[in-house]
């Protein structure tokens, strides 16, 4: 998801208050254990326009642990576990003018899922690659441009690591639903419904009867936004880590949007112009 530098909070504020009360109802699904079902985020990539800035930015936020390529690119582990990657954007690109994290969802065969997504007018950024023992992966932008990575897990996977730093949540800002969930249905296999929680509606994609990730539909006075996926990092204190944000020359788009029950979220932007949210979970599933 790409927002500029300068947008109006207040529509986006209101959104995420309404569904920050629904979210904490679809994450016990999220971060259950065993093969993952088609559909689950697994980890993600960002492509930046200054990877070593951003690696620096991200390794003090959430003391992740980067190990840099030969490319200039980053290995990103999470005590000591893979989780996902960051990559120099390269000037000769044609499609990608901005820095932004790229999402993975579990496919279960990679080859069908492109031949699918170009019989239904995605585009296709990056036919199939393996790489080492983590699978098999592949680019798309779905028909309202929202770049996806889809991955085939390998003998190894992308580990789901739990606290502070770890990933959280994935959820697809799209100015058509109904249009991305008959698109993801056929390509990844995945269902939709709306989950309802403390007056909070929020839409989620679905397989296996549990949400996999979540769905907003950008309203029309947020024109700036382009259509696209963003990753939730969980934070053991929301406000301190915005402070750091600040501090490591990121900016906060949007502020704590709070309930104290079930968590607060904010969105954040990285120095090379990449934005992904992050979450304090909230006392209620603290007690659990």
């Amino acid at each position: 998801m790409i927002f500029e530098r300068h947008v109006p909070n207040s529509f986006a504020s209101l959104i995420l208050a309404a569904a920050v009360a629904a979210l904490m109802a679809v994450l016990p699904a999220a971060e259950q254990q065993g093969t993952p079902a088609p559909g689950t985020f697994l980890g993600a990539v960002l492509i930046s326009d200054n990877a070593q800035a951003a690696s620096a930015f991200y390794a003090d936020l959430f003391g992740w642990d980067l190990e840099q390529a030969k490319d200039g690119g980053y290995a990103v582990r999470h005590k000591g576990q893979m989780i996902g990657g960051i990559s120099p954007l390269r000037e000769s690109s044609e499609d990608v003018e901005k820095s932004f994290w790229l999402v993975g969802l579990k496919v279960e065969d990679v080859d069908r899922s492109l031949q699918i997504a170009t019989e239904k007018k995605a585009t296709i950024h990056e036919k199939v690659h393996r790489i080492s023992d983590y699978g098999r992966f592949g680019v798309i932008a779905d028909r309202q441009g929202a770049p996806l990575l889809l991955i085939e897990p390998g003998v190894k996977a992308l580990a789901r690591t739990k606290g502070h730093g770890s990933w959280l949540w994935a959820e697809l800002w799209t100015d058509d639903v109904e249009d991305a969930a008959a698109f993801y249905a056929n390509v990844i296999g995945v269902g939709h419904d709306t989950v309802d929680r403390n007056g909070g509606k929020y839409q989620v994609f679905t397989s296996q009867n549990e949400p996999r990730t979540g769905i907003i539909e950008i309203p029309a006075e947020l024109e700036t936004v382009e259509p696209g996926w963003a990753p939730y990092v969980s934070v053991a204190d929301l406000e301190s880590s915005l402070a750091r944000v600040k501090k490591l020359g990121g900016r906060v788009i949007f502020g704590e949007i709070e309930h104290p029950a079930d968590g607060s979220v904010a969105l954040i932007m990285d120095p090379s112009g990449a934005v992904l949210f992050i979450y304090q979970i909230g006392i209620r599933e603290e007690a659990k």
